[in-house]
């Protein structure tokens, strides 16, 4: 009896060291990146997000399908404010720094990085100084290259300027995508999330709604804490 109440003991102690590691990292940026590369990948477009697509993509002239395919390919939908990739591209439509500041800011890296604490990205005044993309697309005078709304704006503003928007063929669309990232891999993979969007898109509720969603999120959770998965 006494080795089963100290076997239970010790289940117990361990559920409560579960529970509070699942706790600790629910509010971790890598493991909502992680819950969106898992699931919102391969289900759907969130619905959260149609708005936004839909508001900018309104106001440059594209289809919100297409900045919803270039924002699945990018980031899988992410929203995070601390995505960057390995080549110093932010955010959730993924900007280089200077291509968001203006290539007339003056500085050594080559390949567009610029220190956010260097310079203020969000400033509209140095933007348009510096001849950036750039875009307030919520009007709260900054254009916040991490913000989901700023960065779709963006994304639709240099589409539009490509040869994307509605009226334009689907060669002129395929050039634009081209534009935004220089990959023929890029612009395919963009090119049939687009294409798919056109006859059926899946919505999917906010990503703590679902009880699958609420699975995936726990068992992120448990990759991230017991083999460093993320």
């Amino acid at each position: 009896m006494k080795r089963l109440i100290l076997r239970l003991t010790g289940l117990m102690l361990v559920i409560v060291l579960c529970l509070g590691a699942i706790g600790w990292f629910g509010q971790h940026d890598k493991v909502n990146n992680a819950l969106y590369r898992a699931y919102y990948g391969d289900h759907g477009v969130p619905a959260v997000h149609r708005d936004v697509y839909e508001d900018a993509a309104a106001t440059y002239d594209v289809d919100w399908r297409l900045l919803a395919a270039v924002h699945r390919v990018e980031t899988i939908f992410s929203h995070s404010s601390s995505m960057r990739s390995s080549v110093g591209a932010i955010g959730p439509f993924q900007f280089m720094p200077r291509t968001w500041l203006g290539w007339q800011y003056d500085t050594d890296d080559q390949k567009g990085d610029v220190p956010e604490d260097e310079v203020d990205l969000t400033d509209l005044g140095l933007i348009e100084q510096y001849g950036g993309l750039g875009r307030d697309g919520n009007n709260d005078g900054l254009a916040d290259p991490h913000s989901l709304v700023d960065s779709a704006h963006t994304a639709a503003y240099y589409l539009s300027e490509h040869g994307g928007t509605t009226a334009d063929s689907t060669d002129s669309i395929r050039n634009a995508i081209f534009e935004y990232n220089r990959s023929e891999q890029y612009v395919n993979d963009v090119m049939s999330f687009y294409e798919s969007y056109q006859t059926d898109v899946s919505y999917l509720p906010d990503d703590k709604a679902s009880a699958t969603q609420q699975v995936a999120r726990y068992t992120i959770r448990y990759l991230e804490w017991f083999a460093g998965w993320v």
